[in-house]
């Protein structure tokens, strides 16, 4: 009951944001937000899409260097660790939660810059961002697979002829240290160019005495990015960006006592080495259309490892490791035009556009562990290559039915492919056609309000099920009938995902209030799950398959309340209702199956919400104290262990004298301890501590706090 009350302290709190108000601010002062949702840049209260916005005043109230310290912002947006940063998103209850051995897709897609990351988060650096988009709901038109459920695009400050620079540095406890320093200006009359660099170091918040470190969770990252912006004619503008993502994190981060002290002999570590360069054109010497042409190359490597029995002690007489490391290489290429006014195709405003892509990913998996009675280290190794391509063609309409009416129509029609081969002797190839798309009925009728209902249609590439192949494969003695039929599902098939919702966005009281809010219902076709299979007399088998009947629904709010000129009030608020479709699994306790039909889905919590206020002391300080909350949720659809709910107090005392900044900042000022990943299983030996669990979790962000200076020339 308590959770109760504290959502409804929440919504007390933010309630004055819709709530009449005779104070009038006599000119707009809320900043207008643009966003590139819709294939045309609009601002993101007159655009359908459920979209929030954080600017880089959002990320540096909360001296944010990636993107999970800020997700907590946007409602009904969540994400899983299992590593150093929080590496997997879920939007609206639907994501990835982690990734072994197998090809992962993604549910919830990223971009940063033109160049898509989708699956590795670590990626995610806040370096010079101007904005974080993210859009809820299925983006089947624009971005087809790996945006089923949602997609978070993130941008860069774009580079302008003014010569301009500043530099910036941060210090905090748990030693964290952070130094960046930005320079833009004119290279030519033409040519414009714009370099960031920064370097993120800190110890995490982890002790292992056993090796006498405090930093085997360490943060170690250093972050590179060139942008080349040229003017080539009044028709022709040219973007060039390039990126570089140096990570050498450590991941010593379960406990087998759910602790941050974690005495392993063999931490653990995280990291990602990314080459990645984008190219963009704009062509608008055409009377009918504008030309856009994007490119994007990326070549990654990743490695992943941890000690598997996250402890020192050979109880049972082994201890051991392993280690997952991962080269991945992509590209993509995507044409498109888009009508000028009054050059329209059936009477509406028109985008056509062609898309293509590959991604190739190598795997070199290995375990090692010793057996201290039987003597002799022992190295197991595997080895996969996943290759997949994607082939699309799009189009959007958009027909002014009166003056105050729109319909939107857009579809998207793409093939992929995927050829799997591995060295347990799965080889497997895949293929199908998949549709995506929009209908939205937008109305402004209303006074300084967008009403607008809609139905879109995403979906999400088929996959393989390489490990659970490769283990009845290498294993002859596996009975006929459990290869036989692991082997006919070697593949699954892709998942679609149907969206409908309505809402309203509006901008009230002299525009010192901007209020958005939206209810949806959405149903999973086909939805991708870990199943189990039961074989006579008690063996059980897991694999991924594809079961029916998955529903999510909810409402968000997000709002944003000038009082005064000194007073600013902010709230994102999301409830979230959902039901897995008919799955059974194997009970760990009982061995027995447990049908798991109709409970909520995994990393869905009911309520989350982000509620504060910034008050201007004097002319050059200000005062921001936000809180976060968020409910309790399944770490899994496999069994039924459950996180806390939390709630987390963030502050920051921001001063600003003539172009130097100054901030004292802190995080979760009470110290709370939550959870952002957990596992249920019996370790190797179980129990070594004696605590009798299966549960593990890892911790999140303890209190941190420290000082931020930056100074702009």
């Amino acid at each position: 009951m308590h959770h109760l009350n504290r959502l409804a302290l929440a919504l007390a709190i933010s309630a004055p944001v819709a709530a009449n108000n005779t104070t009038a601010v006599d000119e707009e002062l809320l900043p207008v937000v643009s966003v590139t949702a819709d294939f045309r840049d609009i601002e993101a209260f007159k655009s359908s899409n459920s979209i929030t916005v954080i600017d880089a005043a959002a990320i540096a109230r909360r001296d944010a260097n990636h993107l999970d310290q800020v997700l907590n912002t946007a409602p009904n947006v969540n994400f899983s660790a299992g590593a150093s940063r929080g590496r997997f998103l879920q939007v609206r209850g639907i994501g990835e939660r982690s990734q072994f051995k197998d090809p992962l897709d993604a549910s919830v897609g990223m971009i940063i810059d033109g160049i898509d990351y989708s699956g590795i988060g670590l990626a995610a650096a806040l370096l010079d961002t101007k904005q974080v988009e993210i859009l809820r709901g299925p983006q089947g038109t624009q971005f087809g697979s790996s945006a089923m459920a949602g997609m978070v695009n993130i941008q860069s400050h774009d580079a302008s002829e003014e010569f301009a620079g500043q530099v910036r540095a941060s210090v905090g406890n748990y030693n964290q240290r952070s130094a960046g320093a930005v320079i833009n200006g004119a290279l030519t009359d033409d040519l414009m160019g714009r370099v960031a660099v920064q370097k993120n170091t800190s110890d995490g918040y982890i002790d292992n005495d056993f090796v006498g470190d405090d930093d085997t969770n360490n943060i170690d990252e250093i972050l590179a990015k060139t942008q080349l912006k040229w003017l080539a004619s009044d028709q022709l503008t040219v973007r060039v960006m390039a990126q570089y993502v140096d990570a050498d994190n450590g991941y010593n981060a379960f406990s087998l006592s759910n602790n941050r002290d974690i005495p392993t002999d063999d931490p653990g570590h995280d990291r990602q080495t990314s080459h990645a360069l984008s190219v963009s054109m704009d062509w608008t010497g055409h009377e009918r259309f504008e030309l856009e042409a994007s490119a994007f190359v990326e070549s990654s490597e990743l490695e992943y490892g941890f000690d598997w029995d996250w402890t020192n002690l050979p109880a049972d007489g082994v201890r051991g490791s392993e280690n997952n490391k991962r080269d991945r290489d992509a590209y993509g290429i995507d044409l498109r035009l888009l009508s000028k006014p009054g050059h329209n195709l059936l009477g509406a405003q028109w985008v056509a556009g062609i898309y293509a892509s590959e991604r190739e990913v190598e795997l070199n998996y290995s375990d090692s562990w010793e057996d201290i009675f039987w003597g002799g280290p022992w190295i197991n190794t595997f080895d996969s290559r996943f290759r997949t391509q994607r082939r699309a063609a799009y189009g959007q309409l958009r027909w002014n039915l009166s003056e105050h009416l729109a319909l939107t129509s857009g579809l998207r029609l793409e093939k992929y492919s995927n050829d799997y081969r591995d060295s347990a002797g799965v080889d497997t190839d895949q293929d199908d056609n998949l549709w995506g798309g929009k209908l939205a009925l937008e109305y402004t009728g209303i006074d300084n309000t967008l009403l607008f209902a809609s139905a879109s249609r995403g979906y999400k590439i088929g996959g393989v099920n390489g490990q659970a192949v490769g283990k009845v494969l290498g294993d002859p003695s596996t009975p006929p009938n459990i290869a036989d039929f692991l082997i006919q599902r070697a593949n699954f098939d892709a998942e679609t995902l149907v969206n409908f919702e309505a809402g309203f966005k509006g901008s009230y009281l002299n525009n010192s209030l901007r209020l958005a809010v939206t209810a949806f219902y959405m149903d999973r076709q086909d939805m991708q799950a870990n199943a189990w299979v039961l074989f006579p007399p008690s063996e059980w088998k897991s694999y991924l398959d594809n079961v029916d009947e998955g529903h999510n629904a909810g409402i968000e709010l997000e709002s944003r309340w000038l009082i005064n000129e000194r007073v600013t009030l902010f709230a994102a608020l999301g409830w979230l209702d959902t039901e897995l479709g008919e799955l059974t699994v194997q009970d760990v306790d009982s061995g027995g199956p447990m049908d798991q039909s109709g409970r909520d889905q995994a990393h869905a919590p009911q309520y989350q919400f982000n509620v504060g206020m910034t008050v201007k002391l004097v002319d050059n300080m200000s005062l921001t104290l936000e809180a976060d909350g968020k409910d309790s949720f399944y770490f899994s659809n496999s069994h039924n262990q459950q996180s806390d709910s939390h709630e987390l107090l963030h502050m920051t005392l921001a001063y600003q004298l003539d172009q130097l900044s100054l901030s004292l900042w802190g995080r979760n000022l009470t110290d709370e301890d939550y959870q952002t990943r957990g596992f249920y299983f019996d370790n190797t030996p179980p129990n070594y501590d004696g605590s009798n669990t299966r549960t593990y979790h890892q911790l999140g962000e303890p209190r941190v706090f420290g000082v931020s200076a930056s100074y702009s020339f």
